[in-house]
């Protein structure tokens, strides 16, 4: 799996500290529903033992081994003032307003 993190959203996130041990969980989940969809959320964590450690640009991704199949090969993270994280492939949004909940403690 790739991350392609743009400027916008490595400057975001570096205003965050983190520390060796701690990252950005990409969470994705199907959501069986009447539509086909996937839920995806982002918090600031610990890293966990199953965790696919992902590191691009310097900040550490956490991809849970169950979101990988609900996520595609390569995912693009980017940020916009006032609308938050957005996450895409190259051929479509898989989601925007993305806030990064932080869940270290």
């Amino acid at each position: 799996m790739k991350i392609d993190v743009r400027d916008h959203a490595v400057e975001e996130i570096s205003k965050i500290a983190l520390t060796e041990n701690e990252g950005i969980r990409i969470l994705a989940e199907f959501a069986g529903t009447c539509s086909i969809a996937t839920e995806i959320e982002l918090s600031i964590e610990k890293a966990k033992e199953d965790d696919l450690l992902i590191t691009e640009k310097g900040i550490n991704f956490l991809v849970p081994e169950q979101s990988k199949a609900s996520l595609p090969e390569e995912i693009i993270l980017d940020f916009k003032n006032g609308m938050g994280f957005k996450i895409s492939s190259k051929s479509e949004t898989l989601g925007y307003n993305f806030r990064l909940n932080d869940r270290r403690s």
